[in-house]
């Protein structure tokens, strides 16, 4: 304590700091601040939230596919008959090629039914000839003519008629409508087969069901193509009659692929 003598009763007080007490102010003062710092350093940091720690239940993706297929018979014809002629300047080559289409046009285009006989041109091409010296002697050139659709004696015996076209090639097809009779018709199995694997394997790998990811849906067509013989060509050429064909079946497949969640 700090006494004051007798005579300063009557003055105004006045409070002198000591050492000590300025020592015990600073003391005071920083108090609240080191037990703010001690609080921040005692905090322990928040750590980032993982994915692991949001999701706890864990899926699996599991890829796989499944198919189911049939065989259809063959019901579109494909006939492609086809000219090559020679000359000096490829001009007169196309211009030859020109006047054998023309002329074939003029005796198909009367006959042409829509999906029972159908015409069109195909490739036409004229390239050089080289002797041995290897200068160009001369060009060469091919062109195409193609005959389709469901009537085979309409189209087998056009195709006897035009002289001046050899068959090149015979193809057996599926009309459009009989490809996508087909496909309707094994499409549904395809779903099964695929759901039905998708159930097997969910139980097999340990899980409960399975979620629908993603799929995929795809058909083909696989068939045979016939060609005609060279002996078979000269022999028309010769003795025009109708071709000798015979139909065989396509395999239509339709394939689905996939992923689903297992859980």
């Amino acid at each position: 304590m700090l006494f004051l003598p007798p005579s300063a009763k009557d003055s105004p007080m006045k409070l002198i700091p000591t050492p000590s007490m300025a020592w015990a102010l600073m003391i005071a003062l920083a108090l609240p601040v080191a037990s703010v710092q001690a609080q921040s350093i005692a905090s322990p940091p928040i750590p980032h939230a993982t994915p692991a720690a949001l999701h706890h239940d864990i899926y699996q993706v599991l890829h796989l596919s499944a198919s189911a297929q049939t065989d259809v018979p063959q019901d579109w014809l494909v006939v492609s008959l086809s000219v090559q002629k020679e000359g000096l300047q490829a001009p007169a080559v196309q211009r030859q090629l020109n006047a054998v289409l023309s002329s074939a046009l003029a005796v198909a285009t009367p006959m042409v039914k829509p999906g029972a006989l159908e015409v069109r041109t195909g490739e036409m091409n004229v390239s050089p000839r080289y002797g041995r010296d290897g200068k160009i002697n001369g060009w060469t050139g091919s062109a195409q003519l193609v005959l389709q659709g469901r009537d085979v004696e309409q189209i087998t015996t056009l195709a006897g008629r035009l002289q001046e076209l050899t068959v090149s090639q015979i193809d057996w097809l599926l009309s459009p409508e009989q490809q996508t009779a087909a496909q309707a018709r094994i499409q549904a199995e395809a779903v099964e087969r695929f759901q039905s694997k998708a159930q097997s394997l969910t139980k097999q790998f340990g899980f409960a069901a399975y979620t629908l990811r993603e799929v995929r849906v795809s058909a083909q067509e696989a068939g045979e193509g016939v060609v005609m013989p060279r002996m078979a060509m000269v022999a028309m050429d010769a003795a025009p009659a109708p071709l000798q064909t015979v139909a065989g079946k396509s395999r239509v497949v339709v394939n689905i692929s996939g992923s689903i969640t297992l859980r």
